[in-house]
């Protein structure tokens, strides 16, 4: 945007050397006189000299025309705190001088007074014969810049609004940009559709991105999806498209298609640990065990200490019918779900006295134990363990949902001989 204002300042100077094609023809000959005098010294960089050739910091002759060019001079010079004061002036006496409009916007700008410039440029908008609509694009830029994108949003949509042909696509990537803020994601989808339409390349590959985020953001998952299929057609290799598709599908519970969706992504570039995890658990949940414990397995070589690994890979072992290689992994770590499953294999494989002490261990680890207490006694009852069972079951009979089990062993425990 910088240089778009550049331009206009070289534009505004040319402009004062030609009288004629300004506002207020009858420019008195020796106003004339001083701003060409003091153009002539612009040009060689003079700016001090200019100055003075305009009366120092006194406007002699108090014309809007003097002040225009002494802020000029300020600007050039890059002191646009003082061109500020002038160039202000020049808008009260000749509120309709579209170069004084125009200045005053490049000064606020650069004074990084972005709602003033805004303001004067949208001044200048509505000045210009035929109206420059970039100028009204600029305006809506500073009040982004600014923050008050509802301003912005008000300008850009006229500028869209227009015939197709005469609407450029920075209006409409600026209105996305505006929608966006606004957290109006609906609103942003005709113009995300015209700019993927309308752009090409790398360019079009980002708005496509941003088209089907917004789907997401909108629960739009049958949309996204169908864009994402689109473009997996024609831009196959891009591993972001399937990425994206692998979560679309998750969300719709499709998780035979994310499966596949995140197979290719596997082949394009490697996996991150949370989507070699996700490769995982989507065999496991699909039947395919033997796949899962491969790329748990490969997974645990990443992160050797992550107990979530080793508890999938136990669960992949059982879903082989495998207690034993099951019961292997449990063994591995420590955190208290993976310990319950590794008393629930060591019960299973008839390790009755150990898994006694598993589940003796949780339940004094636990805030409430009934069912902790409940398991060391039925572990403890099949290992013949008789006083660790009345142990476990005395503690186990104290909770409620625990009561009538914990009960009806200690019944026959008491009937024993």
């Amino acid at each position: 945007m910088k240089r778009f204002l550049d331009c206009f300042l070289l534009i505004l100077l040319l402009m004062v050397s030609l009288p004629s094609g300004v506002p207020g023809a009858d420019i008195p000959l020796d106003v004339r006189r001083q701003v060409l005098a003091a153009q002539q010294l612009m040009d060689e960089k003079l700016y001090d000299q200019a100055l003075t050739a305009l009366g120092e910091n006194k406007s002699e002759q108090d014309h809007y025309l003097i002040d225009f060019t002494r802020g000029n001079i300020y600007l050039l010079s890059e002191r646009p705190q003082q061109a500020l004061l002038w160039l202000q002036q020049v808008v009260d006496k000749a509120p309709d001088y579209l170069p004084g409009w125009l200045n005053l916007a490049q000064t606020q700008y650069a004074l990084e007074l972005y709602v003033a410039a805004g303001t004067s440029f949208e001044r200048a908008f509505t000045l210009s014969d035929p109206p420059r609509r970039s100028l009204r694009y600029n305006a809506a830029l500073c009040f982004m810049q600014s923050g008050e994108w509802e301003r912005a949003k008000h300008l850009l949509r006229q500028l869209v609004a227009l015939d197709p042909q005469q609407v450029e696509l920075p209006w409409r990537a600026a209105l996305v940009q505006v929608y966006l803020n606004l957290d109006q994601p609906q609103q942003a989808l005709s113009q995300l559709m015209i700019l993927v339409q309308q752009t090409q390349g790398a360019e079009q590959r980002r708005w496509r991105e941003v088209l089907v985020q917004q789907y997401l953001t909108l629960e739009r998952y049958d949309d996204a999806i169908s864009a994402l299929n689109r473009y997996t057609e024609v831009d196959g290799l891009y591993p972001r498209w399937w990425t994206v598709l692998t979560y679309a599908y998750l969300e719709r519970q499709q998780y035979r298609q994310a499966l596949v969706s995140l197979k290719v992504v596997d082949y394009l570039r490697p996996l991150s640990e949370q989507e070699a995890q996700l490769l995982g658990d989507l065999h496991l949940q699909l039947g395919v065990p033997q796949q899962a414990e491969r790329y748990y397995e490969q997974l645990l070589q990443q992160r050797p200490d992550d107990d979530s690994v080793l508890t999938r890979l136990a669960h992949a072992c059982l879903s082989q019918h495998q207690p034993q290689q099951a019961l292997q992994w449990a063994r591995q770590g420590d955190n208290p779900k993976l310990r319950a499953l590794r008393g629930q294999l060591l019960f299973r494989l008839g390790h009755f006295a150990e898994a006694y002490e598993v589940f003796s261990a949780l339940a004094g680890e636990a805030d409430s134990p009934g069912s902790q207490w409940l398991m060391a006694g039925y572990a403890a009852w099949n290992g013949e363990l008789w006083s660790q069972a009345r142990r476990a079951l005395n503690h186990a009979v104290t909770y409620p949902a625990q009561k009538e089990q914990a009960q009806r062993l200690l019944t026959q425990l008491n009937e024993r001989p």
